[in-house]
């Protein structure tokens, strides 16, 4: 008889079986092995005998329908809760594309004292560069893509070093400083006045492009070379949100220019390729001219 209990449970409970003739199979067992009086699986109170609760087709039928009502319902909160994140990323993202350009002659401009120079040459740049790198590692530099608008077209501001050189507000960043901040330190170092009530809004909007320098060289590019493991330089260009009106301090040994989109387009041997690709980063943006 204890054999017999045995291989029923072993067909009924070993394979995990939960038809309804497995289980009947397994009850009529155990009845029978209880009015033997024996136990295979310990001492039991005869005052008390064990119930077997009896499973039906009909109360498994409701098990699984409950388990899969159940499963409906968390995939349906699953898929409204993507379609949620979804229609907020779409919203973030439309929002984020517009830039407002106000007038350049909202603007005003003052002079402060004159903001030398490190080196007098790409030569001295590129060996101070160097040596940096010896003490601190890679350089990570954040410069501004500062917008307003004449004509109706986007212009954008532009340092002009002596008669030819031009480049855009910012520079190196110290070693562990976050990039927000760092940008802000070096926009009000070259453009704010010194006066604290004239210290301009910076919104530092969208970082719109990664530029790397593999060597000490004058070449950037705007991926790092699969080849390149330590790339000396990190560049990264930041859009800033001008507020409608401003005043900006620019040293006296530079020149504040506004130069239209359609003139640093493709221009490279006059700007670089750093500047000169800007209005293909800036095309997945929506201008919205402000005239005030």
């Amino acid at each position: 008889m204890v054999l017999a209990v045995k291989n029923a449970i072993q067909r009924g409970v070993g394979r995990r079986r939960q038809d309804a003739t497995s289980m009947r199979a397994l009850e009529a067992c155990l009845v029978v092995f209880w009015e033997k009086g024996e136990d295979f699986i310990g001492k039991v109170n005869p005052q008390k005998p064990a119930r077997v609760r009896p499973s039906s087709p009909h109360s498994t039928f409701l098990r699984v329908r409950e388990r899969g009502r159940r499963r409906k319902c968390s995939g349906q909160l699953r898929r409204e809760a993507k379609r949620r994140k979804e229609r907020r990323g779409r919203n973030e993202m439309r929002v984020s594309t517009v830039v407002n350009t106000y007038p350049l002659s909202n603007y005003t401009f003052g002079t402060k004292e004159p903001k030398m120079e490190k080196d007098t040459s790409v030569a001295d740049r590129l060996a101070r560069m160097k040596v940096n790198y010896m003490k601190e590692g890679i350089r990570t530099s954040v410069e501004a893509i500062l917008l307003v608008q004449e004509h109706n077209h986007p212009h954008i501001l532009l340092l002009q070093i002596g008669n030819t050189f031009c480049k855009l507000p910012g520079g190196r960043l110290k070693p562990g400083e976050n990039e927000i901040e760092g940008l802000k330190r070096k926009l009000s170092s070259k453009l704010a006045a010194n006066s604290p009530a004239h210290l301009p809004n910076w919104q530092i909007g969208e970082c719109v492009a990664t530029w790397w320098r593999p060597n000490f060289e004058t070449v950037m590019y705007p991926y790092c070379p699969p080849h390149i493991t330590k790339p000396k330089e990190c560049k990264k260009l930041f859009l800033v949100h001008l507020s409608e009106r401003e005043y900006f301090a620019v040293p006296k040994n530079l020149k504040l220019l506004a130069v239209p989109l359609f003139e640093l387009y493709d221009n490279v041997q006059r700007y670089g390729p750093v500047i000169s690709t800007i209005p293909q980063q800036l095309s997945r943006f929506q201008f919205n001219m402000v005239n005030t």
